[in-house]
């Protein structure tokens, strides 16, 4: 079985059509994602939260599909990945790993990569000359939508107080950080940022907010293990809750005034 890792420079990049997109030009295949939260109805139905979860299910598929297509920033390194693919972006709040991501992708789809080089990384799957060109133009439709010369919103969405910026996309991904390794000090590390600059940013907000988003255990010169509170969780959960309809609902809006627009000019 080929393991497709599908991973990107930040959140709407359009990961999940791209990986749906591959899955009908490859039909004996599986597609799973790695992310947090629940599953929203509609989404990809092997859905896990937990990595060893989702190691396990595509472990299991060995002797029932030819391809697992994986959504997931978090397993880069940690599987064994045929073939990584890493859809960029022009701007916004990019991963502080983003640059680490791309370095490690065999296909980039972004606005300095071509036909020939996505032709060059799919050769290590041998697929048929068709499949490939079928696949290649997966890739050019993903390309056009992200650094196409259309109009695009760019939406960022944090809270503040007192002129001061509270909690936003940086935290949040600290704080699944936390989740995900249960320590402080590897969430940090995944962000690139000292423990230190972590600690710091989560005391400046806490202070903000005015009630805890962590507890830590003490031991060793970085502090022992860390976890969300229940309003730490119930801040996270909400906030992302939140940041997904601001951005459908204003990509809705937009796009109603741009065929305002268009609709004028004709």
């Amino acid at each position: 079985m080929k393991i497709w890792l599908i991973t990107g420079a930040q959140a709407g990049v359009g990961k999940t059509t791209l990986m749906n997109a591959l899955a009908d030009i490859l039909p004996k295949s599986e597609c799973v994602k790695l992310g947090h939260g629940t599953r929203k109805s509609g989404a990809v139905e092997n859905f896990f939260t937990d990595t060893d979860e989702a190691v396990k299910f595509m472990t299991g598929l060995n002797n029932k599909s030819e391809h697992c297509f994986v959504e997931s920033n978090r397993l880069v390194g940690k599987v064994k990945a045929d073939v990584i693919i890493f859809l960029d972006s022009l701007g916004g709040d990019r991963r502080r790993d983003a640059d680490k991501l791309r370095a490690m992708a065999h296909i980039i789809l972004d606005k300095n990569e071509n036909e020939a080089k996505w032709a060059q990384g799919l050769a290590r799957l041998n697929l048929d000359h068709e499949t490939t060109k079928a696949i290649i133009e997966a890739f050019r439709r993903q390309e056009e939508y992200l650094v196409g010369s259309r109009l695009v919103l760019r939406t960022k969405l944090w809270f503040s107080r007192d002129g001061h910026m509270v909690f936003g996309e940086g935290l949040a991904r600290l704080l699944r950080g936390i989740e995900e390794h249960g320590s402080l000090s590897g969430a940090a590390k995944e962000e690139g940022i000292s423990y230190r600059h972590a600690w710091g940013d989560i005391r400046r907000a806490e202070e903000r907010l005015g009630f805890t988003l962590i507890t830590s255990a003490p031991g060793g010169a970085e502090g022992g293990g860390s976890t969300l509170t229940d309003k730490g969780r119930l801040l996270l959960e909400g906030y992302e809750e939140l940041r997904r309809k601001v951005i459908k609902n204003s990509d809705k809006i937009f796009q109603e005034l741009l065929s305002k627009i268009e609709g004028d000019t004709c």
